[in-house]
């Protein structure tokens, strides 16, 4: 467990071929929806194979209710799996250095962050049940706004960093700033390309301007001139670009 965002652990104890499973639990709001379908094929697996190979990560915490518990860290689906065929697993117990419902959260996640379970949604829900500011200002946003997580993400941190994001250090590079080009984005919103990749291109060149309501103004006069002409912007994210380039340049008489 070398990952830098994963918090300190040590170890505390392999149980080997432990069929008590009662005594562990998933973290509610963090352990990511258990997938039926995924459950039934590791089934079908073990009824062939056994579970004699299946090892699940579990945490040994005060931090959820004050007294000891133990939360599946990784592996749920394959706990679920053998406990529904009463099959022995094998199960390796942590203890975090920092023990913290926060550090629960971030450890859960940082062991689950390539799956495809794990949804911006998951993350953003596991974060803000823990107070933090940031992933609650996002959330709010993006239920107000209708913007996806990438557009989100390139106007308060500058890019599309989804460790950031995973690994619940997400803070904003300058709150009042991003609400301003969150404002004129806004203005702008129906009037350009309803694709969060080829927007990109939108956030480089008002950053670039840092005039915000201006180029919006701008954006949307070209908008209704290609309206009358029966166009509109281009999908393609590069020729997008392009024209906004060409706005930017004409509207702040630049060479």
């Amino acid at each position: 467990m070398s990952n830098k965002n994963l918090p300190l652990s040590v170890f505390v104890e392999f149980i080997s071929n432990c069929t008590d499973f009662s005594k562990y639990k998933l973290l509610k709001g963090t352990n990511r929806n258990t997938r039926e379908s995924h459950v039934n094929k590791l089934v079908d697996s073990f009824k062939k194979f056994g579970s004699g190979s299946v090892v699940i990560t579990v945490v040994k915490t005060k931090s959820i209710s004050g007294k000891i518990e133990y939360y599946i860290a990784d592996g749920q689906h394959r706990f679920l799996a053998a406990q529904r065929l009463e099959l022995p697993i094998h199960v390796l117990i942590v203890e975090l250095l920092s023990d913290s419902k926060l550090n629960l959260t971030k450890y859960i996640a940082t062991l689950n962050n390539t799956s495809a379970g794990w949804s911006p949604k998951i993350y953003m829900d596991s974060y803000q049940s823990n107070g933090i500011r940031e992933y609650i200002i996002m959330s709010e946003l993006k239920t107000k706004t209708g913007l996806t997580m990438t557009d989100l993400l390139f106007i308060f941190i500058g890019s599309n960093n989804r460790k950031v994001f995973t690994s619940g250090e997400m803070t904003f590079v300058n709150e009042a700033d991003s609400m301003e080009l969150l404002d004129a984005v806004m203005l702008v919103k129906n009037a350009i390309p309803d694709k969060a990749f080829v927007r990109r291109s939108l956030y480089k060149i008002m950053r670039l301007c840092k005039d915000y309501n201006r180029m919006s103004e701008a954006i949307l006069k070209t908008s209704e001139a290609l309206k009358i002409a029966h166009m509109k912007f281009s999908e393609n994210e590069g020729e997008f670009y392009d024209h906004l380039v060409k706005i930017y340049k004409a509207e702040f008489s630049v060479k």
